[in-house]
């Protein structure tokens, strides 16, 4: 695969937005670099997230990044656990590196216990010197190209957020606590380009499929928030993709390896999951949003009327009062055909 050569920055919808209003984001050192031109090289930093518990799957996750094609990027192993947890993953972790398995610039970053998910996280995006930052959890792999696809889509389309495909898989755990055997096929549930509408719903994209411009989180205050148990990286991608915009490329990078014992399954999570959802929508619905101007034609197609909502449910209100009118036996044929109530 060639490399990419660097490029003007894509404006995404702040930048747009910004210049719309007159105002120069390179003019401004807090705003620059929305605007700044991609590197030649970029660099990457992967950021893996561990609690220690996994470190068979973890060791495979870094043997995945050790393939990588395009080298430029360095690791940090997030261990969200005790201290024991993050010597033994060093440990191991320096004896892989010896021998190939796992990138040789991969370092440990301890992350006291306490805090949800989104705590390691953070602490690997602070710790980030790379141009852009990906994650990878530890039951994830990561195909050889994925850095490489996001460096094109970084040369194609600098200070956006680049996006590409995930697989998903079923595996079994055996007994243990991490993925063992595959139970199924791949499956492809993810779509290849990126929703905004949708994605104020729920969640298309996974967060291995993302590479974030780093100066730009940073220069933004863009970070996962902590208060949320699940779905911190839903909401940071539809918080930061309203101001950076979305570059897709419709490469499968990474596979995610759903385990037989996903939490997410049980009554008490999913309980959980719609509590955060509910906080990530109310988040977005106390702030301003920023859309790119291609999604008007799609909202104007949701069929609107003046001074009423949707006209589809003043449609059925108004065909209900036709119906009261009707003779009975007359009304009751045809709410049996259109199955009205």
């Amino acid at each position: 695969m060639s490399e990419p050569a660097g490029g003007e920055a894509a404006p995404g919808p702040l930048a747009s937005l910004l210049r719309t209003l007159g105002v120069d984001p390179e003019e401004s050192e807090h705003l620059a670099a929305l605007v700044r031109p991609a590197p030649d090289e970029p660099a990457f930093t992967v950021v893996v997230r561990t609690q220690g518990r996994r470190r068979r799957s973890l060791l495979e996750a870094l043997q995945s990044l050790a393939a990588q094609t395009w080298t430029r990027f360095g690791t940090i192993v997030a261990v969200h656990g005790t201290a024991e947890a993050a010597a033994a993953v060093e440990t191991e972790l320096e004896e892989a590196a010896a021998s190939g398995a796992a990138p040789a610039d991969c370092r440990v970053l301890h992350v006291e216990e306490g805090g949800t998910r989104a705590k390691p996280l953070n602490a690997g995006l602070d710790a980030a010197d790379g141009d852009y930052v990906c994650f990878l959890d530890d039951d994830d792999l990561a195909e050889p190209n994925w850095l490489a696809v996001f460096a094109d889509g970084a040369a194609a389309a600098p200070g956006q957020i680049i996006r590409a495909r995930t697989a998903r898989q079923p595996w079994l755990t055996e007994g243990t606590a991490e993925p063992r055997t595959p139970a199924g096929p791949v499956e492809y549930v993810y779509p290849a380009t990126f929703d905004p509408l949708a994605h104020f719903s729920y969640s298309e994209t996974p967060i291995c499929s993302l590479a974030l411009p780093r100066a730009a989180l940073d220069s933004l205050g863009l970070r996962f928030d902590e208060d949320l148990t699940v779905c911190e990286d839903w909401d940071l991608l539809v918080r930061a993709s309203q101001l950076l915009g979305v570059h897709c490329v419709d490469e499968v990078t990474t596979l995610y390896r759903r385990s037989d014992r996903a939490n997410s399954e049980t009554e008490a999570n999913r309980q959980d999951w719609f509590r955060n959802r509910a906080r990530v929508i109310d988040k977005l619905a106390r702030r301003p949003l920023v859309l790119d101007g291609s999604e008007v034609h799609r909202l104007a197609d949701a069929r609107f009327e003046y001074g009423g909502g949707p006209s589809k449910r003043l449609e059925n209100i108004r065909t209900r009062e036709l119906l009261a009118a009707l003779p009975g036996r007359l009304r009751a044929r045809l709410i049996r055909t259109l199955r009205l109530k």
